[in-house]
């Protein structure tokens, strides 16, 4: 008989399928439909499975005005945050997408140095560069007719966003589970663009389309949550984030293997750069504050 697996072996591989399934989430920006139906149908769909998973709490209703307005800032800003990653994606590819997205760190500890008034350490200038020039290569022009500008600016915006939206987030002091967290402000999101449904274009027309984005807020959504709360309990902050910070690893071998997307010399010296710069940041910011789980468990 096998020994049972211990508690931090359960938390490791609970993080790498999370990671797997986190690297899956810029694949959905391939279907033929408008970002804005994939961003809304992925909160709508995520709303109806945290419901499902207990998400609504009595803890909700002791929350506090202030909290309420810090719910919705949140919301309003993991819209922007999802809505111009798929925007990236689809103007540019998964590559672009994912990369961009991944200097998200640059911007956190950007935010949070400005926010305590300090300046950048030496470290800290140092991955600043080589994200910089990361971002650099990927503006390099290739054959498949994408418009690496406009994709990697919106890259760059969903990066922005996020680091806001993580600052907010950590703001919210009324202890919450994070899966009432995540409820709300994925509430937030469907309910700000369920105006736009009605005029953007191309909407989903088929089976596999409404299937796709049932997926992606089920799956990628609440139940990538879920695992990376559960690895979480197991493992440290800083392990998860390593293996998070790998999406655009497996999200660039996916679209490679599914879609046959180009990946050339400039995206891996970018990916190498990015990854390795990210990675520097976090423990950066894990070392003056502890990174909390992301409300969605899923950035991108």
């Amino acid at each position: 008989m096998p020994e049972r697996l211990s508690p931090r072996a359960h938390g490791l591989l609970a993080i790498n399928i999370a990671a797997v399934i986190f690297g899956t989430a810029a694949l959905y920006g391939k279907l033929e439909v408008a970002p804005v139906w994939i961003t809304a149908m992925r909160a709508g769909f995520g709303v109806l499975a945290l419901l499902v998973l207990g998400g609504l709490s009595r803890s909700l209703l002791r929350l506090p005005v202030q909290a309420w307005g810090l719910l919705g800032i949140s919301g309003a800003l993991l819209a922007c945050h999802w809505l111009t990653f798929f925007i990236s994606v689809q103007l540019s590819g998964v590559a672009v997408g994912t990369l961009t997205f991944a200097t998200f760190p640059l911007f956190t500890v950007t935010v949070e140095a400005a926010a305590r008034r300090r300046l950048p350490g030496l470290t800290e200038l140092l991955a600043a560069i080589a994200i910089i020039l990361a971002v650099a290569l990927l503006l390099q022009p290739d054959s498949s007719g994408n418009d690496s500008l406009a994709g990697t600016l919106a890259g760059l915006v969903s990066a922005l966003a996020y680091a806001f939206f993580w600052r907010v987030t950590q703001r919210i002091q009324q202890p919450l589970p994070a899966a009432s967290l995540s409820l709300i402000q994925n509430g937030v999101v469907f309910l700000l663009l369920l105006p736009a449904l009605f005029y953007a274009a191309p909407a989903p027309a088929d089976a596999k389309s409404w299937l796709a984005l049932s997926a992606l807020g089920i799956i990628n959504t609440a139940v990538l949550l879920l695992l990376y709360l559960y690895a979480l309990q197991r493992i440290s902050a800083s392990s998860c984030s390593g293996f998070i910070a790998l999406e655009p690893v497996y999200a660039i071998s996916f679209a490679a293997l599914l879609f046959g997307d180009p990946v050339t010399p400039w995206i891996l010296a970018s990916m190498a750069l990015i990854i390795g710069a990210s990675l520097i940041l976090l423990r950066v910011e894990q070392k003056t504050q502890p990174l909390a789980a992301p409300s969605t468990a899923d950035p991108a």
